[in-house]
């Protein structure tokens, strides 16, 4: 089993990775991009993985869980079609829905595969830990029905994804539940009203503010309006 026999720190993180992904049910290793990536229909659910630049041969091998992200085909093809209802954004994440990291989501964060005897073990683990945090953060993001109360208080900071979450409703004519994620999002932050507000004029004047600024939420607020 290459996981076991691997020697080479790239060797065992890129065996150790597959095997994860396997695990963890329908993730592929994308070596390219450093990732397992999930894939259903038009959404693509990612965990971004990093290697420890402290790994050597027989001394230390481990990667960690860096980073959760979802892209949706489909939300990015309705931004494209409706430049008036978004604001503009790197074409790389013109299909983000939200990210998060991983790191702040928990202390268990590294699997470490240095004992060739003990990686297997290790692998299934942080397999298991995966399955009781990051697949059910994915989770939320694929429900309408779950979404508005289910989305974790950080992503929808001031600088957050919470313009990115009310653009996925509206794109899925859930325009009631983009209104009422606007109302937690307020209630949240009061202390970025005078954002909010500032985001909400530049809607009325025509401008745009920055994508993932406060502004940018009062500003989709504002679109909600329109609908």
């Amino acid at each position: 089993m290459r996981l076991v026999e691997s020697e080479k720190p790239a060797d065992v993180v890129h065996a150790g990775a597959a095997c994860l992904g396997q695990m963890l049910g329908g993730f592929a290793w994308v070596r390219s991009r450093q990732s397992l990536e999930r894939r259903a229909a038009r959404r693509r659910e990612v965990i971004g993985l990093m290697k420890s630049k402290y790994n050597r041969a027989g001394q230390l091998i481990e990667f960690m869980a860096e980073q959760l992200a979802v892209f949706d085909d489909d939300l990015g093809a309705w931004r494209r079609a409706n430049p008036d209802l978004t604001v503009r954004r790197p074409e790389s994440v013109e299909a983000i829905v939200c990210a998060s990291s991983f790191l702040d989501m928990s202390s268990e964060y590294f699997v470490v595969l240095t004992r060739p005897e003990q990686r297997l073990a290790k692998l299934e683990q942080f397999a298991d830990h995966l399955h009781e945090t990051a697949l059910p953060w994915f989770a939320w993001s694929a429900d309408p029905e779950r979404l508005v109360s289910a989305a974790p208080d950080a992503v929808l900071s001031p600088w957050g994804f919470a313009q990115d979450l009310m653009e996925l409703l509206v794109s899925a004519d859930r325009t009631a539940e983009a209104c009422a994620l606007w109302t937690r999002v307020l209630n949240l932050n009061s202390k970025h009203q005078q954002a909010f507000a500032t985001g909400q004029a530049m809607a009325e004047a025509g401008e745009r503010p920055r994508w993932h600024t406060a502004e940018a939420i009062g500003w989709s607020a504002s679109v909600l309006d329109l609908l």
